[in-house]
């Protein structure tokens, strides 16, 4: 029993080690932030507990996790602080999620040694110090991924059923996810029977029925029949706005063009028709621009560190700060680096070679170039969006090592 737990606990202790390290080092307090988005989460949490109404941009789901503690007469301080303990505990999990899935596929040596990468990631931590999603979000992605291939290992649909209610689910923490699950979907369309009939069948009803609620709350708030208007938002003020600039000549600054102000200034159901009506604009007339500007986006998201150890500052200043601070900067931006040209490479292997590629490791190559195409439609977000699939990628180099393995014992015999 010792040696089949030692590494999780193992996991745990390091997790936690490091963790009071790296805060320490740079002086990173877990809390909330003015410069991000943590107050537009904590803004829906108080929309959703005391005005019983969805945010326009930030789903149920998310609002409900985050503001839990209003419901025992909590203060916004005891919120945030819930929010940011449930960040910890999914940025832990998740590495315990990855060792479980590559045990399963190599031995647990192995699978240690590549969730304790994660774990080193300064990307993926340092977002759990804030009263942000994606500690969740990338959290429900993986425990997906689990159950696809608890699936392969028992051949019980039911583990699929249970992966497509996770991204459903998880849709409601960030939108973005419904993409992944029509994905999930798409891989295992001719068992789709068995997918939705069977003794869990209840979780895809209930993702569903979230959703068209979601979807109906909008409609009937702010006319649209929509999950959330955040990736209109999102395209009008980053890709739209900066091919704009390309096509005028000016000076790109995020929301602060003079189209971007006018834009704030809309109700959510014009700022939707705006976006769409610029976007069929600028595709049809502004062409060269438009591509221009999503290379660009692509460039600012893959080449710049994490902008949370960015601002930490030497408020008690130690002799050391400098020198770490420097340090883990340079180290997230080299592992956004590394993770994205790993990440992306890997997945068109796999899509070039799909004939002799698993199913599973298909799939999560095409989870990662999703998430890495789709988030080009915003820019200067420095490692935010490509940390979702840091953990993937480490899936996807097992390809590579059960090669070597194959190799090497046939080399020995």
């Amino acid at each position: 029993m010792i040696s089949k737990i030692k590494y999780e606990y193992l996991l745990g202790f390091i997790a936690i080690i490091w963790i009071l390290f790296f805060a320490y080092v740079i002086q990173l307090k877990a809390g909330f932030s003015s410069l991000g988005d943590d107050g537009s989460y904590l803004y829906s949490a108080r929309l959703l507990y005391f005005n019983h109404k969805i945010d326009n941009t930030r789903p149920l789901l998310i609002s409900a996790i985050n503001g839990f503690p209003y419901l025992f007469g909590f203060s916004n301080h005891t919120t945030v602080k819930f929010g940011i303990f449930i960040n910890f505990l999914c940025w832990f999990f998740t590495s315990v999620l990855l060792f479980k899935i590559i045990s399963k596929i190599l031995n647990r040596k192995k699978a240690f040694l590549l969730s304790v990468i994660f774990i080193f990631c300064i990307g993926n931590l340092a977002h759990a110090f804030n009263f942000l999603s994606e500690s969740i979000f990338i959290f429900m992605i993986l425990l997906s991924i689990y159950f696809v291939s608890k699936y392969y290992e028992t051949t019980k649909y039911y583990f699929i059923t249970i992966a497509i209610a996770v991204l459903l689910f998880n849709t409601l923490i960030k939108p973005v996810s419904i993409g992944l699950a029509l994905i999930l979907i798409f891989f295992f369309i001719s068992k789709f029977k068995r997918i939705i009939f069977n003794k869990l069948s209840f979780l895809l009803l209930a993702s569903f029925l979230l959703i068209i609620y979601q979807m109906y709350s909008l409609k009937k708030n702010y006319g649209d029949f929509t999950i959330s208007y955040i990736s209109s938002i999102t395209y009008y003020n980053y890709l739209g706005d900066k091919a704009d600039c390309y096509k005028k000549g000016i000076e790109y600054l995020p929301a602060k063009t003079e189209r971007s102000k006018k834009y704030g200034l809309l109700s959510s159901n014009e700022m939707k028709k705006t976006a769409e009506n610029d976007f069929k604009s600028q595709f049809n007339n502004n062409t060269y621009n438009l591509f221009k500007a999503y290379l660009f986006c692509m460039y600012s998201n893959t080449h710049k560190g994490n902008y949370i150890v960015s601002e930490c500052n030497n408020e008690k200043g130690t002799s050391y700060f400098n020198v770490f601070y420097f340090l883990f900067k340079a180290i997230s931006k080299l592992q956004n680096i590394l993770f994205t040209i790993f990440g992306v490479s890997l997945s068109f292997y796999c899509l070039l070679n799909f004939n002799k590629i698993d199913k599973f490791y298909l799939m999560n190559a095409t989870f990662i170039l999703y998430i890495f195409f789709i988030s080009a439609i915003s820019c200067f977000q420095c490692d935010r969006f490509h940390i979702v699939f840091y953990p993937i990628v480490l899936l996807l180099l097992l390809i590579f090592l059960k090669n070597i393995k194959n190799i090497t014992n046939k080399y020995i015999k």
